[in-house]
């Protein structure tokens, strides 16, 4: 089986996270933390890459991609390879798909930091909403990819606003994201 690579560049932000919360398998090379996640085509995140990342003049059917977050120090990095068998593959990622791509994962991104904050403020009557933020921010080193603590309240409260977390998904991708086009 070959390994096609498949340049998609995800904003910094959002690679701690989903290194920690994508299944996959986790190794140590060359001084770097990489992790491998397979990202099966029935999927909804396969799905989606199949039906915009492949422009190929011969049809190929990859059945799998594989998604490389690697993390060294501060310098974060992720690629995907599509495997397919045979010699001949066409693969593009046309920048609107790239950051359709980010779009998306941003978009679980934020959804998850709302319910992290909500469950944590559940789970602990006691606690403050910015301590709350500030474990999340914590746990996916947001503080080293320029998020601060303030930035992170308004985005918890201009998300609380509106009821229906979920509908994130039905609306334009807001421009107000750091490193909206990275």
């Amino acid at each position: 089986m070959q390994q096609l690579l498949v340049p998609v560049k995800i904003r910094k932000h959002l690679i701690p996270f989903f290194y920690k919360e994508f299944a996959g398998i986790e190794a140590n090379y060359l001084g770097l933390n990489v992790k491998a996640c397979q990202i099966n085509m029935t999927s909804s995140v396969g799905f989606m890459i199949r039906t915009t990342l492949e422009k190929a003049d011969v049809p190929v059917k990859g059945d799998k991609y594989y998604l490389y977050l690697s993390m060294f120090n501060k310098e974060t990095d992720s690629k995907l390879y599509n495997c397919v068998s045979g010699e001949k593959s066409w693969l593009k990622v046309p920048e609107s798909v790239n950051e359709k791509i980010n779009n998306i994962l941003e978009d679980q991104f934020r959804i998850a930091f709302v319910y992290f904050v909500d469950g944590m403020m559940r789970g602990n009557k006691e606690l403050l909403v910015k301590d709350a933020i500030a474990e999340f921010m914590i746990q996916y080193e947001l503080d080293e990819n320029g998020f601060d603590l303030e930035s992170m309240r308004r985005l918890y409260n201009r998300s609380k606003e509106n009821n229906h977390q979920m509908s994130r998904l039905q609306v334009k991708t807001s421009n107000r994201v750091k490193n909206y086009g990275a």
